[in-house]
């Protein structure tokens, strides 16, 4: 708190040398003594603690000084009349306001840009992260010792599936295998959901026939453990195609090259089915 120089308390002459008047004009107010002048106020409010030097008798209390902003604003102290005070009191509290909604909107902004990546369906990679991971990852093929592949998941039952139990079946269909494949293929690896009944997954350093042990333990966790819906199992057939990008390609064409591996994988899984005889 800003203290008053008592410029008049203590005589000139009854300078340094009195004995009864400190030198140091501020000495009274240190040791706690009454400086009054003959007729004065009540100097008590002037009382300053020694130790933590505060004042021992605070002043009431005031309205926050309005003064301050004006001075910001560029207003000269006569012209702040207290309806002016009161219109930037409103102005300061809303820019107040202004500011924590923008707060709050730039947070709502960095979780919606943090979501967008993701599907809302069933918690994989969207199509367009996951393309824009793997055309990202195709610049680096060739120019490192990383190998890079290309598991595509497709549900062979799904129409099946759809026909006999339903939309909400379907959607709970998609979360389990979707769960089901990211217990076999973690991070590093990228898992992605390409829409319709199409999962892919991106894998780093492992040949075709790691890739197809991890597509055998998925089908065998399918069959194993099957989705329960409404009391019911219900039998989930994926089939998969691998493929393993090579230097020079665009995002596209390996993925174009992933789903011409799974449809040739699934005529060769049809053409042996037809061979089985139906009395089997």
């Amino acid at each position: 708190m800003k203290v008053t120089r008592p410029g008049s308390a203590t005589p000139s002459s009854m300078g340094a040398g009195d004995g009864r008047y400190p030198s140091n004009p501020y000495a009274a107010y240190t040791y706690g003594k009454q400086v009054r002048k003959k007729g004065a106020s009540d100097a008590d409010q002037h009382k300053v603690d020694i130790i933590n030097r505060d004042i021992l008798i605070a002043e009431p209390a005031v309205t926050p000084n309005i003064h301050d902003i004006a001075d910001v604003l560029g207003i000269p102290d006569e012209q702040v009349t207290p309806a002016v005070e009161r219109a930037i009191s409103r102005l300061m509290l809303r820019v107040n306001g202004l500011s924590d909604h923008l707060s709050e909107l730039q947070r709502h902004q960095v979780e919606l840009a943090r979501a967008e990546g993701r599907d809302p369906f069933t918690g994989a990679l969207s199509r367009n992260s996951f393309m824009q991971i793997v055309e990202n990852e195709m610049v680096l093929v060739g120019s490192d010792r990383t190998t890079r592949a290309l598991l595509l998941c497709e549900i062979a039952n799904l129409d099946d599936v759809l026909q006999r139990h339903g939309h909400g079946c379907k959607e709970g269909v998609f979360t389990f295998l979707y769960r089901t494949i990211t217990e076999f293929i973690m991070p590093p690896h990228q898992v992605g959901y390409l829409g319709c009944n199409d999962f892919i997954a991106l894998l780093y350093n492992m040949d075709e026939q790691d890739a197809w042990q991890r597509a055998d333990a998925i089908t065998r966790r399918l069959k194993k453990h099957p989705y329960f819906w409404n009391g019911k199992y219900i039998t989930i057939v994926p089939v998969f195609g691998i493929y393993h990008v090579k230097s020079g390609e665009t995002a596209e064409e390996a993925l174009a090259s992933v789903d011409y591996a799974l449809r040739a994988e699934k005529e060769m899984k049809s053409a042996q089915l037809q061979r089985i005889p139906s009395g089997l």
